[in-house]
């Protein structure tokens, strides 16, 4: 049996994944339909999940950041920014995630922010 060898040198990180994402695009829940034309109204608040700014995405490490960490969607709910979902839900959170983009588009979005999350695998 040969013996295991670990090489000496050091490979460079890849470099995080960086996608796009228009936070005053008009937002639709999946699950009761309710529409936003403005975007996500919890957006406009900071997030003390995550130490997100307004009107940033939510910056998970683990990913997911399409959708807004649990606290941000409280907070907005207590302020009056969003009512309880009125689908079968066990939180009464909406699902609103962000379309995200892999490149930035240029003049198509002029609201684009960067965020660390992969584009979804099935993407429209």
């Amino acid at each position: 049996m040969r013996p295991h060898r670990i090489p000496t040198a050091t490979s460079p990180r890849p470099p995080a994944p960086i996608r796009w994402a228009n936070v005053t695009a008009p937002l639709t829940c999946t699950r009761c339909g309710v529409t936003w034309m403005a975007g996500d109204p919890a957006l406009t608040l900071p997030c003390r999940g995550c130490d997100a700014e307004p009107g940033q995405p939510c910056q998970r490490w683990a990913g997911g950041n399409e959708n807004v960490c649990a606290q941000r969607d409280r907070d907005a709910r207590e302020a009056g920014l969003l009512k309880e979902c009125e689908a079968l839900t066990w939180d009464g959170r909406h699902s609103k995630p962000l379309r995200l983009w892999a490149s930035s588009v240029g003049g198509t979005v002029p609201d684009a922010v960067r965020t660390g999350t992969p584009v979804a695998r099935f993407a429209a």
